[in-house]
């Protein structure tokens, strides 16, 4: 390795010296490594006590099914309801349920507008959550199928 006194080369040179820069990046590497997991926050979550007293879970025959036939016929659990009863008898159903889950099984050719009216009542009457049934008879639409 030979050292040039600069007598050859007119000008600045533009060469980098990367040593000081690579110490420079590994310093804060190190800094930040050290840094971060004093800066995670933490996160205080209150858990409820246990309860002495099991509740029994609800079977699966009491979901909430609201029906709609074409002719516009509502039914609750294949019980049949009349719309202006519907909120307040939802209402009653939900009131100590855990889970607020309504499930719709509405006709193909119920009318659209009537199957949003009973959507309303039963999202106003306190359902979180409404879940759509499909036969399994039925086939699925072409419409809905997804194309390969």
């Amino acid at each position: 390795m030979s050292m040039s006194a600069g007598g050859s080369k007119k000008g600045a040179q533009s060469d980098i010296n990367v040593t000081p820069l690579v110490d420079v990046c590994l310093v804060l590497l190190i800094i930040f490594m050290v840094m971060l997991p004093k800066n995670v926050p933490e996160l205080s979550v209150k858990v409820p006590p246990e309860s002495k007293t099991r509740q029994k879970p609800q079977p699966e025959s009491e979901n909430l099914v609201i029906g709609l036939t074409k002719d516009g016929a509502i039914t609750l659990n294949r019980t049949p309801v009349e719309k202006s009863n519907l909120k307040d008898t939802l209402e009653n159903q939900l009131k100590f349920r855990d889970k607020k889950v309504i499930f719709v099984n509405f006709d193909d050719d119920a009318v659209y507008g009537v199957a949003v009216e009973v959507l309303d009542i039963a999202k106003h009457s306190g359902a979180d959550v409404l879940g759509i049934m499909k036969n399994k008879d039925k086939p699925t639409p072409d419409t809905l199928r997804q194309k390969t």
